[in-house]
This record gives structure tokens, sequence and C-alpha cells, in this order.
């Protein structure tokens, strides 16, 4: 009799532990969902409205977006010449805070594909980024060895971003009321990019058109204060990237 007590308190113990277990291997996992929930809402992007609204944010969505053409996105394996576009999208996310679900406004960048796009919409905050080594080996292969090369470029009608005068080292970019241009040198470094943003502008179509130049037109073009004398200067260069999309309301 003092045998199968002795066994029974032994057999409740074994029970009593295998619960304590199993309630702490669940609540770990349950504190552990939540951390990763957190960690990954942490780690995203995130932006308070669908466009940047303060310097910190055109510049993480500038740095962001200038590494997009060499994501592994769908659209761009194979491309002869990557190139994206950025936009901050809105969406609607469930978070888990003090044990509660809550639903919340989320603004995070989107990579797209830039030809998969057929055209852009009115007031809608964008950057085109384009991998330029990609584009300078279809013209000519062999201006890669060089050591640093100049570019202009025209876009059409005006959509310069209003925080760029204000960025550390801001791009020589001249508005008018026609369009933009915006000259730079560039140094052949391993990654190349060019890239363009702002608020599509309220017009029938957007056209960029992007130069290789020489650095004395460079100088020229940027005290240059026609933007038809511009036009003008720039159509002895070669276009060497060109985009025009349709701009719907």
């Amino acid at each position: 009799m003092n045998i199968n007590k002795k066994y029974i308190i032994i057999f409740g113990a074994l029970i009593l532990l295998l619960v304590i277990i199993t309630g702490g291997i669940t609540y770990y996992n349950e504190r552990t969902s939540q951390t990763k929930i957190l960690d990954v809402k942490q780690d995203v992007l995130n932006f308070s409205q669908d466009y940047p609204t303060n310097l910190k944010e055109l510049s993480d969505f500038l740095i962001f977006c200038h590494d997009a053409p060499f994501s592994d996105i769908e659209g761009l394996k194979d491309k002869e010449i990557k190139e994206v576009v950025c936009t901050i999208e809105r969406d609607v996310r469930k978070i888990l805070l003090n044990e509660k679900t809550r639903l919340v406004n989320d603004y995070s960048p989107l990579i797209s594909p830039l030809d998969s796009i057929s055209s852009f919409k009115v007031g809608s905050y964008i950057v085109i980024s384009v991998d330029l080594k990609d584009v300078l080996r279809k013209y000519d292969a062999s201006i890669l060895e060089e050591e640093k090369l100049y570019f202009c470029s025209v876009s059409e009608p005006s959509w310069a971003d209003p925080f760029s005068s204000q960025m550390k080292k801001p791009r020589q970019t001249m508005i008018f009321d026609e369009g933009d241009v915006s000259c730079t040198g560039q140094n052949m470094d391993p990654i190349l990019v060019m890239y363009f943003y702002g608020f599509v502008p309220k017009a029938e179509s957007i056209n960029i058109k992007h130069y290789l130049v020489d650095e004395q037109t460079v100088s020229d073009v940027m005290n240059n204060q026609s933007f038809s004398e511009i036009k003008d200067i720039l159509s002895n260069y070669p276009i060497i990237w060109q985009m025009e999309k349709q701009i719907t309301p």
C-alpha cells in the first residue's frame, strides 16, 4: 500500500512538472512571437504619409531606392537595363501591443520595375532609379573604362522636390517653368545609379532625357538661364537614356 502511494506521488509530481514545462514553453513561444512581430515592425522603413515630410524621410527613401535596382525582385532578372520606380504605399497592418491587437496605418516603400508601370498618378511621390552602368554598357561599353563621366538630364515638365535644395549635397538642379535641368560629374565607382524624384506634376505626361556630355558643357548649361537655350546646347550630345510616361488624374 505504501509502495502504491509512493508511485502515485511520483506520478503526480511528474504530471505537475510536465504541466509546468509545457506552460513555460507556451509562454516563451508567445513572448518570442510578440518580439518577432515588433522586431519586424521596427526593421521596416516607415513613413508618416505617402510622401516624405522631412529631410530624414527623404534621405531614407532615396537611400532605399538607390539600392533598389540591385534587389532580387521579379521583373528585373535578365533585364538589359535595371530600372525601377519606388513609391510609398499605405498599408493597414495588425500589431500586437500590450497583449491587444490593433490596426494601424503604415506607409512603406514599394519597388516596381519601371516597365511594369504604364502611367503615373498626379500628385503621387515617386523615385525613379536606374543602374547607370547598365545604361553605359548598352550605349558603349568602352566608356566604362573612363575615370569620370559627365551627364545632364532634362525633365519636362518641372517636378522638382521641395526638399532637394536642403539636402547636404544637393544635386545641381535648375528649375524652370518648362522643366528641370540637372548636371553632374560622376566618378566611375563600382556602383553607379541615376535617380529622379518628386511629385508627379499635373500634366499629360512626363519626359526625362539623360545626356552624356563633357565637363565644359556642364559648366555652360548650369550658367545658362534659358531653358530653350539649354535644350539647344544638349541637342548636340547623345541621349543615353530616356523615359516618357503618361500621367493620370
